[in-house]
């Protein structure tokens, strides 16, 4: 077991309403090697019990592990808590139009986070309780997420969720798959060239406001597939750059 490529693993939970699914998720991740928490704009009953551990509700569901909730980071947007990771997933149950990545379950998603994992930091991004991951949200991950389930329920307890996942990538990280040859971008640089493309594409009238969220996410899904690296998407930023520059100054310029 490589407790190391475990570490790579961070698991984020996205504006968590309930202090006790909070406490059974460090739980869950204490139970399979995983220790890196971060929270999205957590609901203030969250936050409170964090601050003021002693007799918290969030701190009586973490049997054994109450560091994980000592250590767990907070920040105010998703983007933040993933800025730095190599590879996204993204959570949902509910059906979407356009997935921005390939849609997969807990055990096809595994080696794909374990050969990443081998790279830099992996994000798990799990949505709230009431309604998950908004589209915004969810377009900033590789891979979208769904967890089989019987239909006459589909909806599992966030805790339930993260302890299946967290199960599968223990399994899996007892004989891990091989790195992939090339450093991957981090999401920073992504999002920097998403945003860059979205200005080009209005420009030239390839598309328009109202129908950009759609071609947003079908640029993101043909660009995840590519697993571009930091080079890869620097070369596409000066791409887009030097053409828009030309068809605004011409040739001659």
């Amino acid at each position: 077991m490589s407790a190391s490529l475990l570490d790579s693993i961070r698991v984020v939970l996205v504006s968590p309403q309930e202090p006790m699914n909070v406490g059974a998720v460090a739980r869950a991740m204490r139970n399979f090697g995983l220790g890196d928490l971060w929270l999205v704009a957590p609901e203030p009953t969250v936050a409170e019990t964090l601050e003021a551990p002693l007799n918290a509700k969030a701190y009586h569901l973490a049997v054994r592990a109450e560091v994980i909730l000592d250590q767990a980071r907070r920040s105010k947007t998703l983007l933040e808590a993933v800025q730095d990771c190599v590879l996204v997933v993204g959570t949902t149950v509910r059906s979407r139009d356009v997935y921005t990545g390939s849609l997969v379950s807990p055990r096809t998603l595994t080696p794909e986070v374990l050969k990443a994992a081998q790279k830099g930091k992996v994000a798990l991004v799990f949505g709230r309780e009431t309604f998950g991951l908004t589209n915004d949200e969810l377009d900033l991950a590789q891979y979208i997420l769904r967890i089989p389930t019987a239909p006459e329920q589909t909806n599992l307890n966030l805790a339930q969720a993260v302890l299946l996942v967290a199960y599968e990538l223990f399994i899996g990280a007892e004989n891990p798959p091989e790195p992939p040859a090339d450093q991957p971008a981090t999401r920073d640089a992504l999002e920097a060239l998403f945003d860059d493309l979205e200005r080009y594409v209005l420009e030239i009238g390839f598309t328009d406001p109202r129908r950009l969220p759609y071609t947003r996410r079908r640029l993101r899904r043909i660009l995840h597939k590519a697993t571009l690296t930091d080079p890869e998407v620097k070369m596409l930023r000066g791409f887009l750059h030097q053409s828009r520059w030309y068809a605004k100054h011409g040739k001659n310029k």
